[in-house]
């Protein structure tokens, strides 16, 4: 039972009680060729022929300032232009997009701010807490209990989104606001779309803000390979460098600066943007104690 990283739980996983979903996942997602996208599109999609040169923080304060700013505000502006949200007496704003501005133009490095956790995390919220919402609304006395619905909508979509790799903090909120504010709740299902274009319009803030003097995203879906045949096509490209002086581009990196990880004596340096397993760190680990 015992697979690659491509196949079925491992022993050691059960052991552990260890769910990796991407194992799954990812030899079904397309990966990405962002090399063939012509550079100034593919520049503001987050992949580099080299890696930005590293900012002070005078200038990553203005430009979170500066994004924090803009993301906010164009959410609450486009939503106000939208009949239906003014129908439904729709907030212009939903709190959570607060956080979510803060994740995405200050910590942009952080798996937390990536594309996938920006928009799987918040539709886990929306599904977990419209539907505690409507469940307490069958109880008369539902104003009693909407405290603990809020919390409890909190820990099933820290669950959800902590099994699905897809932890984005600011999530969190959205569930609470979901079962406790009565604006929020009085949503229902159409808290949906409302989030939809929220996160969107906040993305292509991120896209532009943040890639004019930094990279983002990292990733768009994962850090690992995307396909069974990485591997081979990886290979092919190392080869195919030694005969000629063309720069490789790997399907699923957005730069091709190589990240390495540094083992020294009890000590594991692992660079931003590569996360590793459990089990892989476990092995490192136990090299590192060896050199």
């Amino acid at each position: 039972m015992a697979k690659s990283s491509h196949g079925l739980i491992t022993l050691s996983d059960i052991r552990n009680w260890h769910l990796e979903i991407d194992r799954f996942i990812n030899p079904f997602v397309p990966a990405p060729r962002w090399h063939l996208v012509p550079r100034p599109v593919a520049h503001f999609l987050g992949y580099r022929d080299h890696a930005p040169r590293p900012l002070g923080n005078v200038v990553l304060a203005v430009w979170s300032l500066v994004g924090a700013f803009c993301g906010v505000a164009l959410v609450a502006e486009v939503s106000k232009l939208v009949p239906s949200f003014e129908a439904r007496d729709a907030p212009t704003i939903i709190g959570s997009f607060g956080a979510a501005a803060v994740v995405q133009f200050c910590a942009i490095e952080s798996p937390f701010a990536q594309p996938r956790n920006a928009f799987f995390s918040q539709m886990w919220a929306c599904l977990i807490g419209v539907g505690i919402s409507k469940l307490l609304a069958l109880n008369p006395h539902v104003e009693q209990h909407t405290a603990l619905g809020g919390a409890l909508a909190c820990g099933l979509t820290t669950a959800a989104m902590l099994l699905t790799g897809t932890v984005h903090p600011p999530a969190g909120a959205t569930a609470v606001l979901a079962v406790t504010n009565p604006q929020t709740a009085d949503l229902g299902w159409f808290l949906f779309p409302v989030m939809i274009l929220g996160i969107t319009l906040m993305q292509a803030a991120a896209l532009i803000i943040n890639n004019i003097q930094r990279r983002y995203p990292l990733y768009w879906w994962t850090s690992q390979p995307l396909s069974r045949k990485q591997a081979v096509d990886e290979e092919k490209d190392h080869h195919l460098k030694a005969a000629s002086d063309m720069p490789i581009h790997y399907e699923d990196s957005l730069t091709d600066v190589p990240r390495r990880i540094v083992l020294g004596r009890g000590d594991v340096a692992v660079p931003d943007g590569v996360f590793l397993s459990i089990e892989e760190r476990a092995v490192l680990e136990r090299i590192s104690e060896r050199i």
